[in-house]
């Protein structure tokens, strides 16, 4: 039996029982062996856009005894993979730039799964905001820490009635409607870090001797604003 990472144990864990799950970036091709394994999914398609990691997962597979039923592809994003054709796309393990790249550039592909579990690395506001645009609802949200880096997984899908649709708050934007929801010891951790972080960089900004630029004014502010979240949010808790 395969063991996975804590950070794809919770990616697992997210994932219903189905037909068949797109795991976009597929490195070594663990998670797909694990949802096969436990028959959470009958089918899986496997996908990188480089060869090497392509090439060890196909191994892998093999090894596990799975070939059959993995349909493995060189692929750029979702970019050969059809509409309706996976119950569930994983696009996990990269930056959110990336992943909000991959996604609007195959978003009816996106749109027509079951569900997204997605694993943003950087760029969480900006992400979750071109999701809220394009009709996306967050499900569930877990934060998971690697290399002193904490960061959060997300499962979402497409919703075509607006009436049901979401807007959420920035202070959810930026750290997660489900996550502020359930309130893990990670999310304290997360806030008093950015906290911690966002002040030292004021300071240095406003009484280190730099000069009061534009572009700094701006930053101290954007970071002000961070910092006036992260207070909105502790209060809530």
């Amino acid at each position: 039996m395969i063991k996975l990472s804590p950070r794809l144990q919770i990616v697992y864990d997210m994932i219903p029982q189905c037909d068949t799950v797109a795991d976009v970036g597929c490195d070594h091709g663990y998670l797909s062996i694990a949802l096969l394994e436990n028959a959470v999914a009958t089918r899986v398609i496997p996908m990188d856009v480089n060869k090497g990691p392509l090439s060890k997962a196909k191994e892998n597979i093999q090894l596990a005894g799975f070939t059959t039923q993995a349909d493995l592809r060189l692929s750029d994003g979702l970019a050969k993979l059809s509409e309706h054709e996976a119950d569930v796309i994983c696009i996990c393990g990269m930056g959110g730039a990336l992943i909000g790249r991959i996604i609007r550039a195959g978003i009816q592909v996106a749109k027509s799964a079951g569900c997204l579990i997605i694993e943003p690395q950087s760029e969480y506001y900006e992400l979750r905001s071109f999701l809220m645009e394009e009709g996306f609802v967050i499900d569930d949200e877990a934060l998971t820490s690697e290399e002193n880096k904490i960061y959060p997984i997300i499962k979402l899908h497409y919703e075509s009635d607006i009436k049901n649709r979401i807007s959420y708050s920035e202070a959810q934007l930026e750290y997660g409607p489900k996550v502020i929801e359930k309130a893990p010891q990670l999310l304290y951790k997360l806030l008093d870090k950015n906290e911690s972080e966002y002040s030292s960089i004021i300071n240095k900004l406003e009484n280190g001797g730099v000069s009061a630029t534009e572009s700094t004014m701006k930053r101290c502010q954007e970071l002000k604003n961070k910092l006036e979240l992260i207070t909105q949010i502790k209060k809530s808790l």
